[in-house]
């Protein structure tokens, strides 16, 4: 999970928790409970009011959700024990609409090996209100060295930043239009 945490965090939220790269260097040598205790930490922190980041894996190969962050189960409308188990077509989460488009990329990113860093997305908040999100995943890779599940981290954007990673990822320049993409139920 550390290295999965250390792909995205470096590759879409470098500024995001410096102190934690102090705390997670002993990480590789942690027993099960250490990793833990430490997991717990860092999902206590990532809730803090200053912070916008939600924080969640998922066990493969079906991808259901084994952790995240309070602000993600909130997302999500539920208390985060209660999202453990489902997965991202269950009825009771507003992005079900959506919940092809992301076992796709939790698909790609579990058996490519690689993760995918800014992804720009149109998401149902649970008070129906449709946001843009800018998340990133990457495999955890377990001890035999092949995938067990996705980690991710994602943040709501305002139009304003969706334009910039929009431009950014393309190539396009901002002086072209910005297409906003038609928030689609059947994706």
């Amino acid at each position: 999970m550390l290295a999965a945490y250390r792909t995205v965090k470096n590759g879409s939220w470098p500024q995001l928790h410096t102190a934690m790269e102090r705390r997670v260097a002993h990480w590789p040598r942690a027993s099960e409970a250490e990793l833990a205790a430490e997991l717990e930490g860092y999902l206590t922190e990532t809730d803090a009011p200053d912070l916008a980041v939600r924080v969640f894996w998922k066990m493969g190969p079906k991808f259901v959700f084994a952790g995240c962050n309070d602000r993600f189960a909130r997302d999500a409308g539920v208390r985060a024990a209660e999202l453990m188990g489902m997965d991202d077509f269950d009825s009771r989460l507003p992005w079900k609409p959506q919940a092809s488009k992301y076992r796709a990329d939790d698909a790609e990113v579990f058996e490519s090996g690689v993760a995918k860093l800014d992804i720009l997305e149109r998401q149902k908040s649970p008070s129906g209100d449709v946001i843009w999100l800018r998340a990133g995943k990457a495999p955890i890779v377990g001890a035999a060295g092949r995938a067990i599940g996705v980690f991710g981290m994602s943040e709501t954007v305002d139009d304003k930043e969706a334009k910039k990673i929009f431009f950014a990822k393309t190539g396009e320049t901002a002086t072209q239009t910005f297409k906003v993409p038609k928030f689609d139920d059947t994706r």
